[in-house]
């Protein structure tokens, strides 16, 4: 099979008169999905566009175009310059301030008859670079070793796929369809918790043995954005739990009580920590499991906190989200698809970066410690 490179580069010249500007990612990704559609007849034609779909100026060098950084949230006070980081390249892993690395890019696109794919470019670790999924699923669940990821299919089905696209294992279970509600893996990828109607459920990656808890607090009383994340010692997730003192309103975000933290083991509630936030994750909880990085979003507030993991009590202000993650030392690196910033065990910021022009509003990034 030719390297990607070369299929790239000689489709890049095939398609160089109507190509978008050299940062526009999403814009080449609009306008390979049209080409798709137009071509999806000529087999030869296909393989060659759904390469392309990856953005081919990470192969072609351009000259530095100037960009914007957005302005920080009222609530976050700029301390540090802040510094561009390099270009992004598929030939080797992008690492990230803090020695965080990149493990996938995830790309939209909307093509001619309104259906949204995704384009997913997935580091291959064995490798040491990028590599194109060969499906569109919205988000899958990377493990982290980056050789398997969980989707939900529809409804009642949930795969477990390889990176070659193979289904591993099929999950047939009543999926949780609500927004948050993802498959989320172990820290150790031993462990797949699938959120599901009326309870959850967790795949064991060895043995293939799926147990389903019954458990309706975890359905009933999530919030509006249902995020299920693992806590730091493997046995153990949390969820956030709805305030039913308060009215709902679809003109405001849900008011929390907090996370309650359940047992992958028993399926039974283990604690409750009072809290107003949502963790962003499971990058979210500190090695130590003392502190917790959760989303604040409410009339007033809308960013990432630090939060005490015991009592929910705030250990920082608020800095800008949408993402973070613990690093190994215990700083924290926050970011988004234009901008990095590490920050102190406290939120104070002590580093601001600019991400590469390739990162263009839309694409995603996740993001893990080495």
């Amino acid at each position: 099979m030719r390297d990607l490179e070369e299929t790239l580069r000689d489709a890049v010249q095939d398609l160089a008169d109507d190509a978008p500007h050299a940062y526009d990612l999403a814009g080449a990704a609009r306008v390979q999905g049209r080409r798709i559609r137009r071509r999806r007849h000529a087999a030869a034609a296909l393989a060659v566009l759904a390469v392309v779909t990856v953005p081919f100026v990470w192969l072609r060098p351009e000259p530095r175009i100037p960009v914007v950084h957005p302005a920080p949230t009222p609530s976050v006070t700029v301390q540090a310059s802040v510094r561009p980081l390099p270009d992004f390249m598929i030939k080797t892993p992008y690492r990230l301030p803090g020695d965080a690395v990149v493990t996938m890019v995830t790309i939209p696109t909307r093509v001619d008859d309104g259906v949204d794919e995704n384009t997913h470019v997935s580091l291959d670790r064995d490798a040491g670079r990028y590599r194109q999924l060969p499906f569109d699923y919205g988000r899958p669940a990377m493990a982290p070793d980056g050789k398997r990821f969980a989707a939900k299919i529809s409804r009642y089905r949930t795969d477990v796929v390889n990176t070659a696209g193979g289904v591993v294992d099929t999950l047939n279970v009543d999926t949780d369809l609500r927004v948050g509600a993802d498959p989320v893996w172990s820290p150790d990828g031993s462990r797949l918790l699938v959120p599901v109607k009326g309870g959850f459920a967790v795949y064991e990656t060895g043995t293939g043995n799926l147990r389903e808890f019954d458990n309706a607090d975890v359905d009933s009383l999530c919030s509006d954005f249902c995020s299920f994340s693992w806590l730091p010692n493997g046995r153990e997730f949390a969820v956030p739990r709805l305030d039913v003192s308060v009215p709902r309103s679809e003109a405001h975000p849900d008011r929390l009580e907090g996370v309650v933290v359940y047992s992958t083991d028993t399926g039974e509630r283990v604690r409750s920590i009072p809290m107003v936030g949502v963790p962003v994750g499971n990058g979210a909880w500190s090695p130590d499991g003392r502190t917790v990085l959760v989303h604040e979003k409410t009339e007033t507030t809308d960013g990432i906190r630090v939060v005490d993991a015991v009592n929910g009590a705030p250990r920082s202000g608020l800095f800008a989200g949408p993402d973070a993650i613990y690093l190994a030392d215990g700083r924290i690196l926050a970011f988004g698809n234009r901008y990095a910033q590490i920050h102190a065990a406290d939120g104070t910021l002590l580093e601001e970066y600019r991400m590469p022009r390739q990162f263009t509003d839309g694409v995603t990034l996740t993001v893990a410690r080495s």
